[in-house]
């Protein structure tokens, strides 16, 4: 027996359309994973760190990192201390010997070596940090989701660390004149959390940690998953 249109029309209608993120576009389910796209909140490609990881209706929301304004400290420290060692090394007086001017170093004999090794002992500590910063700066990530928020860090292994809703909810933003001209700025956690501080857009960082602990997703509200892990 042969079904009738209106059978055909109404098991079309029937079949679920589930749309997916792949690079920021929203693609049909044959040409990636089944993740549920959140409406009013764009989903983003899913790291490679959380593969694997995120539950079937969850997808990757944002995800921030370290600002460059990390590098700022220990490489102006660095040139104030190469500039202030290079001056006091290459200082000389001309005292008058005898009738004659006399070229003498400011620092001679063992004031000479311990000013130089003090010197290279403060630059080799701003090279350590700034060393130290550049791995914070490739190997520290927030990542949220519609759902949930992780700390992912390595570089080459990785460690993913997810938020307690409790540390989420009562979290603070703080950004001072140069963090808000330059996006930059610092979240601290709640329930004496610890802070993640010098963040790329904060704002929105900040913004999608309240979505989480609230349950809000788009322009509807979800009881959040609770979890009971604290930071």
């Amino acid at each position: 027996m042969r079904p009738n249109d209106d059978d055909t029309r109404r098991l079309v209608q029937s079949e679920p359309q589930i749309a997916v993120p792949v690079q920021g576009e929203l693609v049909s389910p044959s040409a990636a994973s089944p993740v549920i796209a959140a409406a009013g909140r764009p989903l983003v490609s899913q790291p490679a760190e959380l593969a694997g990881m995120l539950l079937p209706t969850e997808g990757v929301t944002f995800a921030s990192s370290p600002h460059p304004v990390i590098f700022v400290r220990p490489v102006v420290s660095f040139a104030v201390i190469a500039i202030a060692l290079a001056v006091a090394l290459a200082w000389q007086t001309h005292p008058i010997v005898r009738g004659h001017h006399q070229t003498v170093p400011l620092l001679t004999g063992y004031a000479r070596m311990a000013v130089a090794l003090a010197g290279g002992l403060l630059l080799l500590r701003e090279v350590i940090a700034t060393a130290m910063r550049l791995f914070h700066y490739v190997a520290y990530r927030v990542v949220t989701t519609n759902r949930r928020v992780f700390v992912v860090t390595g570089l080459f292994g990785r460690h993913v660390t997810p938020l307690g809703n409790t540390a989420l909810a009562g979290a603070t933003m703080s950004q001072g004149p140069l963090g808000r001209m330059l996006g930059y700025g610092d979240v601290v956690l709640g329930g004496g959390g610890a802070a993640i501080r010098e963040m790329c857009d904060p704002v929105r960082l900040y913004r999608e940690f309240e979505a989480v602990a609230n349950g809000v997703e788009g322009d509807t509200w979800k009881m959040a998953i609770r979890q009971t892990q604290i930071p």
